[in-house]
């Protein structure tokens, strides 16, 4: 039996086509178990909808009959999901186990939980830093989100955007609008959605460069480039990875960012334009490293696992 430390990683499998469910649980546990046994920790992924959290005299978390708060463990929750109903099952289960004496590594930083996944509040805290952010107008909901376009064209200054959510990851459901028409197109489209969204200026650029930040400190960084003619940097939607040394560029403004958070651990998104980079977004957890190149993945790999044995000491 393995007296490694557990990881669980919790997600809505309703987000995910049901023929690659399977085949996306066994990438993901395989590629962090790799690196986390050897570290000390076993992993394991559950979708969020075998899970009921409650409370009964202390907060539970039901799985198959067995409460898996009876044991200390550690937790990654996602939680944001592309349907309401996802969204609140899965913040329902982070709020219990934040509850609970178990570690629940998402809470990577002080301050309000929503500067882990809300665009618009990173940026409104990054530009408050100094830090260099893109231009973001946040869009009304329903019948009255047509009046962002107006706010957009005056406050953004160009001709071409991006329409996207305020609170999903991973490319999902983002538009590009190359003209006033596609705009207004873009923004009927999401005015119909439950997500809240903001509209950005797309900014050529030739990388998405990812930092990592480990209690305060820049690790090393990996760089995301669309595929040909296309405009998501994302490894999921197509695009490839690489790294350098560009985050030297940003260093300082990525550990301003991790000191006025006290972030224990961060990734921060940079869009590299030809007149410098410009800060995306940032996220905590898992971070999505497992497919760099050493030695950087093993550099990470110390500075992400090490943070949780620390964590989870702590906890004890």
């Amino acid at each position: 039996m393995s007296e490694n430390q557990l990881i669980t990683w919790i997600y809505h499998s309703e987000d995910y086509d049901p023929g690659e469910v399977d085949a996306f649980e066994e990438s993901i546990t395989r590629r962090y178990s790799a690196l986390g046994a050897p570290r000390g920790f076993d992993f394991r992924v559950i979708s969020a909808t075998e899970l009921i959290p409650s409370c009964v005299g202390k907060p539970a978390l039901r799985h198959r009959g067995k409460d898996l708060l009876e044991q200390r463990q550690c937790y990654i929750v996602e939680d944001m999901s592309t349907d309401a109903q996802g969204t609140h099952a899965l913040r329902a289960i982070y709020r219990t186990i934040a509850a609970s004496d178990s570690v629940l590594l998402n809470r990577s930083f002080t301050g309000p939980d929503y500067l882990e996944r809300d665009k618009l509040a990173l940026i409104q805290h990054a530009a408050a830093l100094g830090v260099p952010t893109i231009a973001t107008v946040g869009v009304p909901p329903g019948k009255y989100a047509r009046r962002a376009i107006g706010e957009a064209r005056e406050a953004l200054g160009t001709e071409r955007f991006v329409v996207k959510p305020r609170e999903l990851s991973g490319g999902t459901g983002v538009l590009r609008a190359d003209s006033d028409q596609q705009l207004a197109a873009a923004i009927d489209i999401v005015a119909q959605s439950d997500a809240g969204y903001v509209i950005q200026p797309y900014l050529a650029h030739h990388g998405d460069m990812r930092v990592y930040v480990a209690d305060g400190k820049v690790v090393c960084s990996l760089t995301r480039r669309p595929r040909k003619d296309g405009y998501l940097a994302s490894v999921s939607q197509g695009g490839s990875i690489e790294v350098n040394e560009d985050h030297e560029l940003v260093a300082g403004h990525c550990e301003r960012i991790a000191g006025s958070l006290s972030a224990e651990w961060m990734c921060v998104d940079w869009l590299m334009t030809d007149e410098g980079p410009v800060l995306n977004e940032w996220s905590t957890a898992h971070g999505g490293f497992t497919m760099m190149p050493e030695p950087e993945r093993t550099q990470v790999a110390d500075a992400f696992f090490g943070w949780i044995a620390r964590k989870a000491a702590a906890a004890a």
